[in-house]
């Protein structure tokens, strides 16, 4: 039996002339759409509540991808794949936890969102949601940054006193690996003033094998609260650590941390 309307929900899309792709929810299963950028108009191409509605039947099953296109006689023809999807491979951490079961309550940017993450166990008694933040492959071509950060986090884990957030758990989407879940951490983006703990932190990393890639002002999160710290966020340019590399890295931080264009940030909006 074909999906009803209210069982569809589309999760991400990225348009453009050719084709919109679409990361849609059907009931408790995630599917990919491909539409022809000649099978509708772009209203309905962009608006989610216009396009549902003229979707062909989406059947119910384990598929993966469907194609969307228009015969030489105008009809809608469609063709679907089960084909295995690309998934994340450096798996270290034994909690996985299904993208589904993370009601959204923030976005800060495609892929990234505060979550509410309901854990029961001595983690979280009683099982009370906690926010945290998960970080997902919306589209295939999002899989090698999140393996980059999945492994940055595997050396970072450890560290003592931590560096940079918790890592909760693997992110998985029909049971395919494809994203990370992460504490989420308080504060605020360094400042030029915050230049010596930021070499301090930084240092960290190197010592522990890597250089961060991206060493923006807003990906040194500051708790200015009686005991907090400075911690490293978004490892999606990590990588082995490089002696040239790392000095760059930190020959960077005095203009990364004095500047004021808000490269690197993020717009946070309730979902």
């Amino acid at each position: 039996m074909a999906a009803e309307q209210q069982d569809i929900q589309v999760l991400s899309q990225l348009i453009n002339d050719e084709h919109g792709k679409y990361r849609v929810r059907v009931g408790e299963r995630v599917h990919y759409i491909t539409i022809a950028g000649d099978v509708f108009d772009e209203d309905t191409m962009c608006r989610p509540y216009l396009l549902i509605p003229q979707l062909p039947n989406l059947p119910p099953g384990a598929w993966t991808t469907m194609n969307i296109a228009r015969d030489a006689a105008g009809s809608l023809v469609s063709t679907i794949s089960t084909d295995p999807l690309p998934k994340v491979k450096a798996l270290w951490h034994a909690r996985h936890v299904d993208v589904l079961s993370l009601p959204q309550t923030r976005r800060f940017r495609s892929g990234v969102h505060e979550v509410q993450w309901t854990q029961d166990s001595v983690d979280v008694p009683g099982g009370a949601a906690v926010a945290a933040v998960a970080k997902i492959a919306c589209f295939s071509w999002d899989i090698a940054r999140i393996e980059r950060e999945t492994q940055a986090y595997s050396v970072l884990a450890d560290l003592e006193p931590p560096i940079a957030p918790r890592f909760l758990g693997h992110i998985t989407e029909n049971g395919r690996p494809m994203g990370l879940l992460l504490e989420k951490v308080d504060g605020e983006p360094a400042g030029s003033a915050d230049l010596a703990a930021c070499e301090a932190v930084m240092g960290k990393l190197h010592d522990a094998g890597l250089v961060h890639g991206d060493p923006n002002r807003y990906n040194f999160v500051v708790d200015r609260r009686p005991g907090g710290g400075i911690r490293l966020v978004d490892f999606e340019f990590a990588s082995n650590f490089d002696e040239e590399t790392a000095r760059a890295e930190l020959l960077s931080l005095p203009a990364e941390l004095s500047e004021e264009t808000g490269r690197g940030g993020t717009v946070e909006r309730p979902e």
